[in-house]
C-alpha cells in the first residue's frame, strides 16, 4: 500500500521519500578537484572515497577535538553532514537509491 507522502513524491523512489520523511535532504555535491573520484565500481560493487564534512557555503574544515574545540553534540551533526553526503554519493553513482542492495562496510572517524 502506498502512503500519501509517496503518492505526492512519486518521482522519488522510496529510500528518498524516508530521507524526506525523516526531515533529511541531501547536499549537492561539489564537483571533484584534481584526481580525487569520489567513487569507483568494480563489477557489481561500489568503494566510496573518503568525505569530509562540507556544506554549501562552507568555506573552511572542521579541524579539532570533540570535547575540546567541537561539543558531542557539533561532532555529531558534523558526522551527520558527512553521512548525508555518502548518501549523495551513492546516489550519483546509481542514479537511484533504491538499486542499492545492500551497505557492505561503513568506516567513519571522528576525533
Amino acid at each position: 500500500r502506498v502512503g500519501p507522502a509517496r503518492e505526492l513524491h512519486s518521482s522519488m523512489g522510496e529510500t528518498e521519500v524516508r530521507l524526506k520523511e525523516l526531515g533529511l535532504t541531501l547536499p549537492i555535491m561539489p564537483q571533484a578537484l584534481a584526481s580525487y573520484v569520489p567513487w569507483v565500481r568494480s563489477g557489481n560493487l561500489l568503494f566510496l572515497a573518503g568525505h569530509v564534512p562540507f556544506k554549501e557555503g562552507m568555506k573552511e574544515l572542521h579541524v579539532g577535538k570533540v570535547g575540546v574545540e567541537y561539543s558531542t553534540e557539533e561532532a555529531a551533526e558534523i558526522a551527520k553532514v558527512v553521512g548525508l553526503e555518502l548518501i549523495a554519493t551513492l546516489k550519483s553513482a546509481v542514479g537511484e537509491l533504491d538499486k542499492v542492495r545492500r551497505i557492505v562496510k561503513v568506516v567513519g572517524f571522528v576525533n
